[in-house]
């Protein structure tokens, strides 16, 4: 089984789920304003942790559960994500240590560290993509700035959600030529947390749908169990 996503997928994932915090709003806000308080919460968060689940579809019609555990450290370049599903990737793990990633099967205990520019870097669940690519698309220090560089986000209103009320927002690329034109994401209102993420092609068709649970923020992760892995693991360096 083949699995293919956008490393901007999981840029705009971690780089979103930094802008925490509670901070009373008022519902009026605009785009760019709310924007503006996820780059601020952005600007505090030591660490993160939360729950992505979802789903991402496939060209040949096939739907992939996905439920990530994922553990974020921005100052040190640093995440850790744990697969409960899709259940083919479950107990495998990637840790993303700046400019290196290491990728652990669990089923043959063995983790191979790479170059984050490798497009085998993530265990195959990326496209192929160039170097250049790769560092302006998954590197972890990205500001909200430069990730949406050339798209034109608006806010498009102001609903109810299962944790509370929420802006909905739409990122529309200005790049015909990227594979994801459209982003709908609700942003729940006072925290900012995102609540949900949906990611479309330019010819419409849902490329995946996130949404983001259990988040706890600067609760003092350490960045020694980020970067563990078992120490009877078969190590294959191919950097």
């Amino acid at each position: 089984m083949t699995y293919t996503l956008s490393r901007r997928l999981i840029a705009v994932l971690l780089i979103l789920l930094t802008g925490l915090t509670g901070a009373a709003s008022a519902q009026e806000l605009s785009a760019d304003e709310i924007v503006d308080r996820l780059e601020t919460r952005a600007e505090t968060a030591r660490d993160v942790d939360f729950v992505a689940t979802g789903a991402i579809y496939n060209p040949d019609g096939e739907v992939i559960d996905l439920n990530v555990e994922v553990q974020l450290i921005p100052d040190l370049e640093l995440a850790r994500l744990y697969f409960v599903e899709p259940a083919e990737l479950a107990d495998n793990f990637i840790i993303v240590d700046g400019n290196v990633v290491y990728n652990y099967l669990f089923l043959t205990n063995q983790v191979t560290i790479l170059n984050a520019d490798d497009p085998d870097a993530l265990g195959g669940l990326f496209p192929q993509v160039d170097a250049e690519q790769a560092e302006e698309e998954f590197g972890l220090e990205l500001s909200l700035d430069r990730l949406f560089l050339g798209w034109n986000i608006t806010k498009e209103g102001y609903s109810e959600s299962p944790l509370g009320n929420v802006y909905e927002l739409r990122l529309n690329n200005e790049d015909p030529s990227e594979e994801i034109s459209t982003i709908n994401a609700e942003v729940l209102d006072g925290s900012w947390l995102p609540y949900r993420l949906e990611f479309v092609q330019p010819d419409g068709t849902v490329l995946a749908e996130l949404t983001f649970v259990d988040v706890m923020v600067n609760e003092g992760l350490e960045p020694a169990n980020l970067r563990f892995f078992p120490t009877n693991a078969e190590v294959i360096d191919e950097r």
